[in-house]
């Protein structure tokens, strides 16, 4: 199986989309691909290229059960309501059992991407598709290969990425539950592979998607089991389910009223804010939790601070303690010891 990359295309976005649609109608044309829609800005302008380059595709939103709520809606339902097109497959039933109990996060990982191979197989199959797109971004090969989108080529097969990844282990931060998978297939196609963040949004802002997809905050592969710390079980589910949505909705109701919408982008590129999300988690300093300190993956357990807020302070701190993947304040505590 080979993998197509659109490698250094231009950063403009119309100019971008131009190029995007060469590459899609050079590998793509005349043959059907499957597109895994996520609900998440990545995928759906993989999808949105697919479109203007007026390739066959079958879109496909998996439902495992830990996508998130936003504005007290499913993921799925918002979807549906961008993309009416879109195949939604329920795996809940198979695969909720299997995650159930687990804590850490990388066999997390590995779970959702069995679930998510598993699932595109059947469907590829099904559907008789003969390429696969998805939403794989300049942050997911970088982390997941530990090289650069330079030292990649524009078709590559599996065995020579692999191959490339391990004369860098060290480059290594997470795995990805979307790459290094062997499908049934001719080959995936990639047109965002060199993208960041705020480029994907700018390309969804040239095909006029709504704000609230444009700035959907970024979304971990493993969903909500990423952001449930230690063990999943359906109570806590149930809970970040719900301390999620509300979290993400009051930081976007907050930068909508000062800014005008969810988030800026500042001169550097950089999006704030970064992240803002809630975790949900029982016994949080013996928790480990995954982090990056320097490019490079950590599975630690966090520090917690008590004392007068100084995020100065706090950051300085950080760069001085080793053996921590997270260092927090506790901005309150209650009487049941719920901070």
């Amino acid at each position: 199986m080979l993998n197509h990359r659109l490698i250094d295309p231009p950063r403009e976005p119309e100019k971008f989309v131009k190029k995007a649609v060469q590459f899609l109608q050079k590998h793509a044309k005349g043959k059907k691909v499957f597109c895994a829609l996520s609900g998440g800005i990545d995928s759906s302008a993989t999808y949105l290229l697919l479109k203007e380059a007026e390739i066959e595709t079958i879109p496909v939103f998996i439902d495992h059960g830990l996508m998130r709520i936003i504005r007290g809606l499913e993921e799925r339902e918002h979807i549906k309501k961008l993309f009416p097109d879109v195949l939604v497959i329920d795996i809940r039933e198979t695969f909720l059992p299997k995650i159930l109990g687990e804590e850490d996060a990388e066999v997390k990982r590995k779970l959702f991407k069995n679930a998510y191979s598993d699932t595109i197989s059947r469907v590829i199959k099904e559907e008789n598709c003969q390429l696969l797109a998805d939403g794989t971004i300049l942050p997911d090969i970088e982390e997941s290969f530990g090289v650069k989108i330079s030292d990649l080529k524009e078709t590559m097969s599996l065995q020579e990425e692999l191959s490339l990844k391990a004369k860098n282990p060290q480059g290594f931060v997470k795995s990805q539950h979307n790459l290094e998978i062997e499908y049934d297939v001719e080959a995936t196609i990639q047109p965002v592979a060199s993208l960041t963040k705020p480029e994907v949004r700018k390309t969804l802002e040239y095909f006029n998607m709504p704000k609230e997809l444009v700035f959907r905050k970024a979304f971990p592969g493993p969903a909500l089991s990423a952001r449930i710390i230690g063990p999943v079980t359906l109570e806590n589910l149930k809970f970040e389910k719900k301390v999620h949505d509300a979290v993400e909705s009051a930081i976007n109701d907050y930068y909508t009223e000062k800014f005008g919408k969810p988030m800026i982008i500042n001169e550097k590129g950089e999006q704030e804010p970064f992240q803002a999300f809630a975790a949900t988690t029982t016994d949080i300093l013996l928790r480990k939790v995954t982090g990056i300190i320097n490019g490079h993956r950590t599975y630690e357990v966090p520090l917690s601070i008590k004392g007068e807020w100084d995020f100065e302070k706090l950051v300085h701190f950080s760069s001085q303690v080793k053996g921590y993947a997270r260092i927090l304040y506790e901005l309150h505590e209650s009487h049941e010891g719920i901070y």
